[in-house]
């Protein structure tokens, strides 16, 4: 069934069933990806989705159904079963739906080039990734994983509160980790690409730096314990900001599950940071023109020269708050529940490379690697204990590798304790992202 045809019957008859308001989501996707070992396709994968997802309230209860198929029977399945599992809730366990105040059309954003690229292509292109970081020296014995991965989607959501939309937009993505080993250390180091447009692809570049990232950590050794100035490498900094994310949520606040509470308008971090919420980023991962609720996103300032601006919000906890949503309700999955998440979230740059962050440094580590966020944070009273590899810095310059330190400190304090915002941006792969930082000081446990 026509995709339009079956979303617009299955409101109809869900209004007919009794539904107060109801809605219906849809994401189709293509995906193909390729990883390669010794010069051979070890897996490969191409594939298309689709899935639907039907939301409505009922006997003032929301209820949610799903399915992958568009036939008039599933239109009477997903009926059926949000309805059963409506009353299978408390009275009075609803969801908002987003009604627009006008009707809105968004561009898309697909690369039709990067859509024309062949599986030969793509294929080619990861051996040449696999044979760069392959030939950065005797010491790079093999490789953890060479993939590449291109992906389109189209996410359409239309209720009975007049809304109707949808977007499309496809990606690569190639990441290489390779393997380095000397007569006592065997150390990782990975690197990605990601971007729209193939031209700007280096597969070359990318396994050379891979490469030199696993080598640069060989010889390492530990450091005595103490109190030292850091410069966090932006992919630092980025994974502290993907695990502590949610103390700018509203609802996170609302729950009293962040020490933000009663802090807006209130500076939490020096004036030289600034971070954003974009979902409108150009060329951003997860940049889209609405959330997962059909609510317009736009570019926010969460902190601005160190003052806390905004909770973000989806539409029940901006109901709460009594605010409007700031279009950060999104879904893990087709079944899964709205929650609040960040879309681009990153620090603005400042001024200064790497270089010149350790040159202002003096002595002091360089951190390059933490592991163990998940374990060892705890995103409520924002203290960390993470397992971190860099370099002991002296006189401004790299010394040598560092290996097996703990890191420990407090998220807001290390907010308050940034002195300097460099400008070498990061992004990840989940798009959370920073400059280098120079942080005043942090605890470090070693030898």
């Amino acid at each position: 069934m026509d995709e339009n045809v079956f979303q617009k019957t299955l409101l109809e008859e869900g209004k007919k069933a009794g539904f107060t308001c109801c809605e219906v989501y849809t994401k189709k996707s293509r995906q193909f990806s390729v990883t390669v070992l010794e010069g051979e396709v070890s897996d490969c994968e191409n594939s298309n989705t689709l899935g639907i997802s039907f939301r409505g309230e009922y006997a003032g209860r929301t209820g949610c159904s799903s399915t992958e198929r568009m036939t008039e029977k599933d239109i009477v399945y997903l009926i059926q079963e949000a309805k059963e599992n409506a009353l299978l809730l408390s009275e009075g366990d609803k969801q908002p739906f987003f009604a627009p105040k006008k009707q809105q059309d968004f561009q898309h954003d697909v690369n039709e080039d990067l859509e024309k690229r062949t599986a030969e292509e793509k294929t080619l292109a990861a051996k040449h990734m696999e044979q760069a970081a392959l030939a950065q020296g005797d010491c790079i014995v093999s490789m953890d994983y060479c993939t590449l991965e291109t992906i389109w989607s189209n996410v359409s959501i239309q209720n009975t509160q007049g809304l109707h939309v949808s977007f499309c937009k496809n990606r690569a993505t190639a990441y290489v980790c390779a393997i380095a080993k000397d007569e006592n250390t065997v150390k990782t180091g990975s690197h990605f690409w990601q971007g729209q447009n193939w031209q700007d692809f280096c597969p070359k570049e990318t396994g050379r730096k891979a490469a030199e990232n696993a080598a640069a950590h060989l010889g390492a050794s530990g450091i005595k314990s103490g109190t030292y100035s850091v410069v966090l490498d932006g992919s630092v900094m980025a994974d502290f900001l993907q695990v502590f994310a949610g103390v700018f949520f509203g609802e996170t606040v609302q729950k009293g599950f962040s020490l933000l509470k009663g802090k807006k308008g209130t500076a939490i971090a020096p004036s030289c940071v600034t971070l954003w919420d974009n979902p409108l980023l150009k060329g951003g991962c997860l940049s889209r023109p609405f959330d997962d609720e059909g609510v317009p996103c736009q570019k926010k300032a969460v902190v601005e020269k160190g003052i806390l601006q905004t909770y973000l919000y989806n539409l029940q906890a901006a109901e709460k708050d009594g605010v409007f949503s700031t279009g950060n309700g999104f879904k893990d999955g087709l079944t899964a529940p709205v929650k609040t998440a960040v879309t681009n979230f990153y620090l603005e740059t400042g001024k200064g490379s790497q270089k010149e962050l350790l040159t202002q440094l003096g002595d002091g580590l360089l951190i390059t690697d933490i592991t163990g966020l998940h374990a060892g944070a705890n995103t409520v009273s924002g203290d960390f204990s993470l397992s971190a590899e860099g370099f002991l810095v002296k006189n401004g310059k790299k010394d040598r590798p560092v290996e097996q330190i703990t890191v420990g400190g407090n998220f807001y304090s290390l907010l308050q304790n940034i002195q300097v915002v460099g400008e070498d941006m990061y992004m990840s792969l989940s798009g959370k992202g920073s400059p280098s930082v120079l942080v005043k000081e942090m605890q470090i446990a070693g030898e």
